[in-house]
């Protein structure tokens, strides 16, 4: 895909959009929020496509 290795990697949100664009490694990606979004909610990718990076809540992702 895109860029698997940004798999894992957290942010901040700065805003309650689901959508928008953070800047990695000095590349601005597009990102979607799966499910509810709020200011400061700490989010890891977990996915990616060519269209955005998929993003969750970190304390929404399982840890085996």
């Amino acid at each position: 895909m895109l860029d698997e290795r940004l798999v894992g990697l957290t942010f901040t949100l700065q805003d309650a959009k689901s959508t928008g664009t953070v800047n990695f490694f000095g590349i601005l990606y597009h990102y979607r929020v799966e499910g509810p979004a709020s200011a400061g909610l700490l989010v890891m990718v977990t996915a990616v496509t060519p269209l955005a990076l998929i993003v969750t809540a970190h304390h929404n992702i399982l840890a085996y």
